[in-house]
């Protein structure tokens, strides 16, 4: 088992770790063996944060509506409502991939899997099942291996499921817990869009400042949409354009400070290809092979 790369993820059945990890079904059920992990106790963990938190967030809400929103039947519910804060006693042979402190499940900075990274940030700091909303849905690539967001906005919907960016403005204010974002990085003119594969594929901005001005209104959206200490989940990308680098991650971070939000955690996404090539070209800077997933908290008022 030491030869296979098997990032093993407690919120994903079997067949999806398999799936995810490009192995059998045989080799996930080997590797919870020779781990010695319990599947049963990882399960009721993410049940009971999801369930707690949802209470927390609405401590009015009916059982039969909290029913609705989890998928999990009202006797369950109210088993875990009664039980209070701790969780049945693990199995001491066995170990939880919740447990943090066990160096085999420690969450790490660095990733070539973006399934990877959102489902790390479910389970450090949203501590949810999934996102409440995602204002940058398009084709939906970030949920291949996850719960759909019980929101769904683009610019350019592809489908009827998604909703129009603007309808974002009908969201009731500070009633989100998560908000994602994910923005092109890519700037264009016309002409050059038009024989631009990644143009093409993920969009593009006409100008730098179009841009900037773009992720400083999608952050103050989310501000206002997001209750207090709600996340923001964006990712973002340094690029070149022209002959000069534009430092985009530094940008978001000033401005969502600016806004109100703070910075609890960095995660970098290494690219396993680049489609991106030099065309004969002298090379001037170096090539940019990561992208970053920042998480912001919503912190104090906002300042405009």
């Amino acid at each position: 088992m030491n030869k296979v790369k098997l990032k093993y993820d407690p919120n994903l059945s079997i067949r999806e770790n398999a799936i995810r990890c490009g192995v059998s079904e045989s080799a996930v059920r080997k590797y919870i063996r020779t781990n010695g992990i319990d599947r049963n106790y990882d399960n009721k963990v993410a049940k009971k944060r999801a369930i707690l938190a949802l209470r927390k967030e609405h401590p009015d809400m009916p059982l039969t509506e909290m029913s609705r929103r989890l998928g999990n039947a009202v006797n369950t519910i109210k088993k875990y409502l009664n039980s209070g804060e701790n969780t049945s006693d693990i199995d001491t042979q066995k170990v939880s991939t919740f447990d943090i402190s066990n160096h085999k499940f420690i969450i790490k900075s660095v990733s070539d899997n973006q399934t990877e990274i959102l489902l790390n940030i479910l389970r450090l700091h949203v501590r949810r099942e999934t996102f409440d909303c995602d204002l940058t849905y398009s084709k939906g690539i970030f949920y291949q291996h996850i719960s759909q967001p019980k929101l769904k906005f683009d610019k350019y919907p592809l489908d009827d499921s998604i909703m129009p960016l603007e309808k974002a403005m009908n969201i009731e204010d500070a009633s989100l817990h998560s908000i994602v974002i994910d923005l092109p990085f890519i700037v264009k003119d016309y002409n050059s869009a038009k024989t631009s594969m990644i143009a093409q594929r993920f969009n593009y901005f006409s100008s730098v400042e179009e841009l900037y001005e773009t992720n400083e209104a999608m952050m103050s959206l989310a501000f206002r949409k997001l209750h207090k200490n709600g996340f923001l989940v964006m990712k973002t990308m340094d690029f070149v354009y022209g002959i000069n680098q534009y430092w985009v991650s530094n940008f978001v971070q000033n401005k969502a400070k600016e806004i109100g939000f703070v910075l609890c955690d960095t995660f970098i996404l290494i690219s396993k290809t680049k489609i991106l090539t030099t065309k004969g070209e002298k090379q001037h800077f170096a090539r940019k092979f990561h992208s970053y997933f920042f998480v912001f908290r919503k912190g104090k008022k906002h300042i405009k």
